[in-house]
């Protein structure tokens, strides 16, 4: 009789992508294999204050308040001298919970989806002198910085050529690289028609008549939201809009407060939502910031994109995705956002075009290919 699988999937709250791609697996996984077990696992416990502060907390403030620190620390960590000096720091605390979980748990395989977490695993399964699958799964899915590849030996699961061609440079053997499809949330995979679009305005309250604009950009909402709704109010904007502020309560306020001010304007305000495929099917157009889990969710679901913001060169790669295949565009400016969605919804043929940019357009979502991989 063969043995149960057990796996376990290490993740860090660095944005939302590593968590959300585990997520997915983890159901896609279960679902080919009910009697697979699943274990998702902080890579940094409560006590891990060092951890906490230069990656968490830090990636936090880096990318949301201190702009010039993440492409800073981004450049450095190109370089194997602060890769290995950042790791050397983290090892010792981290390593030793790793130890404690894997000897807890007892798994037949794990899965890396941070690239933090990859060689303290590999250090904790080589001290332990088990016989562990270690599997690392990539979620940036195009321009992908060196420390993921800090490991050559171990065994990479990325999303594109280009990003297989960038573990290739950092001496990682071809064969240990395969390409699998995007880590796709079944919901935005679900086909729908304009009747379900319908119902879905009818469900969420928006005007039947009215085209939609959705604004999202992760869990602190998007940058320049204020500007651009306060433009649809002095324009008196013919279409809809939604708003996801995730925990950004001042936001959320301020925007509450305007749809009180301007009942005439059909505005739909959101904190965090479990909803937001329902949102992106009944939109026409998403303006969003860069991350690779909501961008692909949104394309394949058919709907081109304003893209405001990325992370400094990590998420470069999703922005040029987007814009070289005519279905988003790169805009900062609020004012000049607001311009562009006028365009796009007011032009009649709008619709029609961008059916044949995504007709054109191939993105492979088949995540059992990826969890037959790791089934393996």
């Amino acid at each position: 009789m063969s043995q149960k699988r057990k796996f376990l999937f290490f993740y860090l709250t660095t944005g939302a992508g590593h968590i959300s791609t585990a997520r997915v697996m983890k159901d896609c996984i279960q679902k080919l294999n009910p009697d697979a077990e699943i274990v998702m696992v902080n890579g940094f416990d409560k006590k891990n204050y060092l951890g906490q502060i230069m990656l968490e907390k830090g990636y936090y403030v880096s990318t949301n308040f201190l702009h010039g620190l993440y492409p800073l620390a981004y450049d450095l960590y190109q370089y194997r001298f602060f890769q290995t000096a950042t790791l050397k720091l983290l090892m010792p605390h981290t390593v030793k919970y790793i130890k404690k979980v894997i000897e807890e748990e007892k798994p037949t395989d794990i899965v890396s989806f941070h690239f933090c977490l990859s060689p303290c695993i590999k250090k904790a399964i080589n001290q332990l002198k088990l016989n562990i699958k270690l599997t690392v799964m990539v979620t940036d899915p195009f321009t992908v910085p060196n420390l993921w590849f800090y490991e050559k030996d171990l065994k990479y699961l990325v999303y594109s050529e280009q990003a297989k061609k960038i573990g290739i440079s950092r001496n990682v053997p071809a064969q240990n690289i395969e390409i699998v499809p995007f880590a796709l949330n079944p919901k935005y995979q679900q086909p729908f028609t304009k009747d379900d679009v319908i119902a879905l305005k009818k469900k969420h309250g928006f005007d039947l008549d009215k085209k939609v604009l959705l604004m999202v950009g992760g869990g602190d909402g998007i940058p320049g939201a204020i500007e651009i709704i306060n433009k649809c109010i002095l324009k008196k904007a013919k279409f809809s809009v939604a708003v996801i502020c995730g925990h950004d309560t001042v936001k959320k306020t301020f925007l509450e407060t305007q749809k009180l001010l301007n009942p005439k304007f059909d505005l739909h305000v959101y904190g965090f939502v479990d909803f937001l495929d329902e949102l992106v099917k009944l939109s026409d157009c998403v303006v969003m910031k860069a991350g690779p889990a909501t961008l692909i969710e949104v394309l394949a679901c058919r709907k081109p994109v304003i893209i405001c913001r990325y992370i400094h060169n990590q998420e470069k790669g999703n922005m040029q995705f987007a814009v070289n295949n005519k279905v988003g565009y790169f805009i900062q400016s609020p004012s000049k956002i607001y311009d562009k969605v006028e365009e796009f919804l007011a032009d009649e043929d709008f619709d029609k075009k961008m059916e044949f940019r995504f007709n054109a357009l191939s993105i492979d979502t088949n995540t059992d290919k990826t969890a037959k991989i790791l089934l393996q």
